[in-house]
């Protein structure tokens, strides 16, 4: 049965659980399209492919799926799932069509389950629901695919392995800000923070503490903020705005707080540059509006991105700060990159070899910015 019959979306939402299936190990709110390429019956693998309109690798790692797909016609089941506005997907996929099934999760709820923070992103299941596997889509080897079938024997359809959420919305036009900062606080909640930026605007949802740490590219545990004032907020940034505006300070600024630096000592990464070496912005073209990265299990890739962008992509998988050297026309200046982060000895070599760049571990003094009250 063709799962196109869909509702378009609105601002008020009803949710009913049509599935009763002892599976549904993921939850969309529909399918904009089967594949066109596989069976919906009998599969022994599933990939949940997570991605964004607005994510060129996401688009280019597409491809790489399609040719998996055909490959494995009747045994591997590929979904391509988004949490954007169906209305915003079905016109991107009337521009440029796609051979996989597609669908929205509407609530984020899979996106939620999986803790998904930077596309393009992916899990890859078997039929009972066990993950085998999580990566970006172009890391998802054919040969991994041959050993993951061979090992698992077990079946499901897809209609057990799916639940479907049921929404009822009307069309809402997408919302674009009016003044340079719109800041809306939200109701308290664990979500990890959600990051939408596109030719209108920057849009960020969640916790104050990650918001700063994304704007200012700084590793999060360099962002203390007090508890009581740690509140989670729908902050919007209209474009156009300077590339090099301070962004965490501006919304520090609207919300009427203070900064304090102090220092701390740790375990650090830093980075010297005494006679850098770096790719020019040619050597990767994911086009204007992308996510900037792709992050893979052992590889980072950038698209006209600065060092100090780079650095904090690594201290965020990493878990540890990153310092950069002060010196602005090093730090900032856009560049392409390729980087290995898995292995420390490989990563130290393949930054020095290839940007001229010497990578130490060390105890030093760090900053750590303490965001308050502003005293009265």
């Amino acid at each position: 049965m063709s799962r196109l019959n869909r509702k378009h979306l609105s601002l008020a939402i009803i949710c009913v659980l049509t599935a009763t299936y002892a599976f549904g190990q993921i939850k969309i709110s529909e399918f904009l399209q089967d594949s066109k390429i596989a069976s919906a019956d009998n599969n022994k693998l599933y990939f949940v492919d997570f991605w964004a309109t607005w994510c060129t690798p996401c688009i280019t790692a597409k491809e790489h799926l399609g040719v998996l797909q055909k490959k494995y016609p009747e045994e591997l089941y590929i979904i391509s799932l988004s949490k954007e506005n169906p209305l915003v997907v079905e016109r991107f996929l009337k521009k440029k069509s796609t051979d996989l099934a597609v669908a929205i999760d509407n609530y984020g709820e899979t996106f939620k389950k999986h803790n998904v923070r930077i596309l393009p992103d992916g899990v890859l299941y078997n039929a009972n629901g066990d993950i085998l596997w999580r990566g970006g889509a172009p890391d998802l080897k054919d040969y991994m695919v041959a050993n993951y079938l061979r090992r698992n024997k077990s079946r499901s359809t897809i209609d057990q392995f799916v639940d479907i959420i049921t929404v009822k919305e009307e069309i809402a036009a997408e919302y674009i800000p009016n003044k340079e900062i719109e800041v809306t606080l939200l109701p308290n909640n664990n979500e990890e923070l959600e990051i939408i930026d596109n030719g209108n605007y920057l849009k960020l949802n969640g916790a104050l503490s990650d918001i700063i740490s994304y704007l200012a590219k700084i590793y999060k545990n360099q962002i203390e903020v007090l508890p009581e004032l740690d509140k989670y907020y729908q902050v919007y940034f209209k474009k156009p705005y300077n590339a090099n505006e301070n962004l965490a300070f501006k919304l520090i600024t609207e919300l009427g707080l203070g900064i304090d630096r102090q220092f701390e000592d740790g375990e650090v990464m830093k980075f010297t540059a005494e006679s850098p070496k770096f790719w020019d912005t040619d050597q990767i073209n994911w086009g204007i509006n992308n996510t900037k990265f792709l992050v893979g299990d052992s590889q980072i890739q950038g698209d006209n991105v600065s060092l100090r962008d780079m650095a904090y992509q690594l201290a965020y998988v990493l878990d540890m700060p990153v310092i950069v050297p002060e010196d602005t026309s090093i730090s900032l200046t856009l560049h392409d990159w390729d980087i290995h982060y898995k292995f420390y000895q490989l990563m130290q070599s393949s930054l020095e070899d290839d940007y001229g760049i010497i990578v130490e571990k060390k105890i030093l003094s760090y900053p750590v910015y303490y965001i308050l009250k502003k005293a009265p």
